[in-house]
């Protein structure tokens, strides 16, 4: 299929820039160092390596094999793959403290529990899958690979899916709640004070950030959660053009997150704006500094 060939090195791009680039604001900007943003770049750190290692360990197995260990590739292209799945299960965990439990969030959920968090989506994929997978891969261990790959896909696929779709409902029905109230609170305060200005909802900008990761990452995934079901059943085929459809949509959930915190993440706009505002005053300064040539 050229069309996956020519058109994967898009998202893949995109996966690896915009995913670099908000592991660089997050890890440079002291004031993006909060725990909500713990998650952000762990995911970021997954993504980028689901840019980095799935389509392009694809094209060069496919088209150098002799420079490529296949199964390796793989067993590391899954591994990015399994750990931004659960790394973006944390983050919904997050914000669903956050929403729900917003009067004690910030006692619930420190810095130290961030982090035990973080740390265990990485650990989970590692132990349950890499390490398994690539011992096998490498010949130093045999595993029954029909169990294991119905245990990993029912692990990291069908699970979160359904989790994130439940989750993200009841963030939006508490949300959708939080900005009724606080509507019906500036309407009474405009009315006895019409100099007052609407105050935004607290955490609707954090629960619009994850309510369109999910979508992004549900609709994407469910064509995958169809093909597996077509490995493992015999209710339709698995075709090839099916695979390549299911690999694109992969990395184009990856390379859709940071497009997502640029949009909605009030925290990474303020500091997307400051930068925008420091080139265009440096190029400014720079036009304004360079002498006129005379003619």
């Amino acid at each position: 299929m050229n069309w996956y060939w020519i058109l994967g090195w898009i998202p893949s791009t995109f996966a690896i820039i915009g995913n670099g680039f908000v592991v660089y604001l997050i890890c440079t900007r002291r004031n993006l160092r909060t725990v909500p943003n713990c998650f952000i770049l762990s995911l970021a750190v997954a993504d980028l390596g689901v840019g980095a290692c799935f389509f392009p360990a694809h094209f060069i197995c496919h088209f150098l094999p002799s420079l490529c260990l296949r199964s390796v590739a793989d067993d590391i292209a899954v591994f990015m793959i399994y750990s931004s799945t659960t790394g973006l299960c944390m983050m919904a965990f997050d914000r669903y403290l956050a929403i729900v439990k917003s009067l004690t969030y910030t006692t619930l959920m420190t810095r130290r529990r961030a982090l035990y968090l973080v740390t265990s989506s990485w650990l989970v994929p590692l132990l349950a899958y890499f390490v398994p997978a690539l011992c096998t891969s490498l010949n130093g261990c045999s595993i029954n690979r029909k169990v294991t790959v119905v245990v990993w896909t029912t692990m990291f696929e069908f699970i979160p899916c359904v989790v994130l779709l439940l989750v993200t409902v009841k963030i939006i029905t508490i949300a959708r709640k939080h900005h009724q109230h606080f509507a019906r609170i500036d309407s009474q305060l405009r009315y006895n004070q019409p100099s007052h200005k609407a105050q935004r909802t607290p955490n609707f900008s954090s629960a619009r950030v994850i309510v369109t990761v999910v979508a992004i990452f549900l609709i994407c995934y469910s064509l995958e959660v169809y093909s597996s079901i077509c490995h493992f059943t015999e209710l339709c085929k698995l075709t090839d053009d099916l695979s390549h459809v299911v690999f694109f949509l992969v990395v184009i959930n990856s390379a859709g997150n940071p497009i997502a915190y640029a949009l909605f993440k009030r925290d990474i706009q303020i500091e997307l704006r400051r930068i925008v505002c420091k080139i265009t005053l440096s190029a400014a300064t720079t036009e304004a500094s360079t002498p006129l040539t005379k003619v």
